[in-house]
């Protein structure tokens, strides 16, 4: 199973690379180049003798194997054809996919916290809060607010002497006054 895991990763790894093969033609056509890069053109700018030997030697074996079976699977890009089969060896042999306890409980409380919202906006359903405007914003009917207008009036406010000039005062720089 280590085997196809190290075959699939190599296999990501080529991927990777035809991916970044694949823009280089691009920046050199003349048009600005759009699409892909069949695997097809890739090879064949790579290597090209040795893909039409590669043809004459399939075409020997069998002249449909290599015409509607090979060139269409090779019209597809490079870093497909190398990508998904890697991707899928690589998860499906990779080593330790089994889940400990210890693993299996964290990711049971990280999905728990994702859930909380749902579960407390639920059990507001139940309590009777509704989706109404009132129940949207906090309610300030119930706190203290203070009176601008008659600040005068409090008789905390006041005890406190109010010097502008004292505040203006800034030699002392936060000293107690």
């Amino acid at each position: 199973m280590k085997f196809l895991y190290y075959i699939g990763f190599i296999l990501l790894i080529l991927a990777f690379f035809a991916g970044a093969a694949d823009v280089v033609p691009r920046n050199f056509a003349r048009g600005g180049g759009s699409g892909f890069v069949s695997a097809f053109d890739l090879i064949y700018a790579i290597w090209p003798g040795k893909l039409v030997v590669a043809q004459i030697h399939i075409e020997r074996l069998s002249p449909v194997l290599w015409n509607p079976i090979l060139t269409g699977l090779l019209a597809f890009p490079a870093w497909l054809l190398l990508g998904l089969p890697g991707g899928l060896l690589a998860w499906f042999n990779r080593p330790n996919k089994e889940l400990t306890p210890e693993i299996a409980e964290s990711i049971r409380r990280q999905e728990e916290s994702f859930l909380l919202y749902d579960k407390l906006a639920a059990e507001a359903k139940e309590a009777g809060f509704g989706e109404d405007e009132k129940y949207q914003g906090p309610n300030l009917e119930t706190h203290d607010s203070i009176d601008f207008n008659n600040i005068n009036s409090d008789p905390e406010l006041l005890n406190e002497p109010f010097d502008p000039e004292h505040l203006a005062d800034n030699s002392r720089n936060g000293e107690e006054r």
